[in-house]
Order: C-alpha cells, then structure tokens, then sequence
C-alpha cells in the first residue's frame, strides 16, 4: 500500500495562467483535472484467427481523445486586479468578434500550471498545461435569497495537459 504521510490536501492548490492570473492575487475557489483518454487503433476488427479458432486481436495506443479540458471558480468580482475580472476579458479577447469578443483567439493561447500542496505547504503535484483558452463561461444565478457570494466557473480547454510532479 501506498505511504499516505504527507498526502494530497485537496483545499490546497495553486492555478495560474501566465500573462492573465499569476502571483497572491491569482484566487480559485476550486479546479478540477481533466480525464485522461487514450485512443486506441485496431481494437474494432480482428486481425486474424490462429490454430484451434482463437481470434487475434491488436490494439495499439494512439494518443489521446482531443484536447484537454477543465474547469476552474473563482468568487465574481468588479475589482480590476481580480482574478474574476482578468479572467473574464482573457475570455472576450479569445471570443470571435461575431459573439461580442475581440477575435484575438490567436495570440492569447496562454500555458499555466495547477500545483497541489501537503499539510505542510510543500509542493507535491503540479500539472503543467500549454496552449490553452477560455472556452467556456458561465456565472451564478442571481438570487435575492442566497447565501454566498457569485461563482464564476471557466472551462479551459488547452492542447497539452501532464502531470510533471
């Protein structure tokens, strides 16, 4: 069995984007990591059969499934160094122009990390990811009644996502 003496504390991570959330005021509320799908090739048909009947089969990886993606929180916020609001105009300049964006899809392809601490505030996962967008935005309903505050949650969608920790 695993030696679980300094394990994963999930409520500890840092996620930055360079360029857009990068240093103390880079706030998430949480992330999650994306599936790993591999492909396969040659596991839909066989490949021949041998003495007694006994079907051949090969597969081979491939890859992965497309791109990665992952979702990521942050509380809604109208402060200019927020996470939120940095967040949110990445997202329009990534936006085709004919959706309200700015149509600079291109040039704002940012690489970024997810890092996971253990109880002792030591660095013992990280996940580097490149080429990645804001894909996805959506915020909270508002409600007269609730009890906490707007969450915004970002799907980001990127190209190349590994563990390197």
């Amino acid at each position: 069995m695993a030696d679980l003496n300094k394990p994963i504390a999930p409520s500890s991570f840092y996620l930055e984007f360079s360029g857009v959330c990068e240093g103390e005021k880079s706030v998430f509320k949480n992330v999650n990591i994306p599936d790993y799908t591999p492909k396969v090739q040659g596991g839909q048909q066989a490949i021949g059969t041998t003495k007694g009947g006994k079907t051949m089969w090969q597969v081979n990886s491939a890859g992965f499934e497309g791109l990665f993606t992952f979702d990521c929180v942050c509380i809604a916020s109208g402060d200019g160094d927020s996470t939120s609001k940095k967040l949110y105009e990445w997202f329009e300049n990534c936006l085709p122009a004919s959706n309200g964006g700015k149509s600079k899809w291109g040039n704002n392809k940012k690489e970024g990390s997810i890092t996971a601490y253990d109880t002792d505030g030591q660095e013992i996962a990280k996940w580097q990811f490149v080429e990645s967008w804001p894909s996805k935005y959506k915020c909270a309903d508002l409600d007269v009644t609730a009890d906490a505050y707007i969450e915004e949650t970002y799907t980001i969608t990127c190209e190349k996502f590994n563990r390197v920790m």
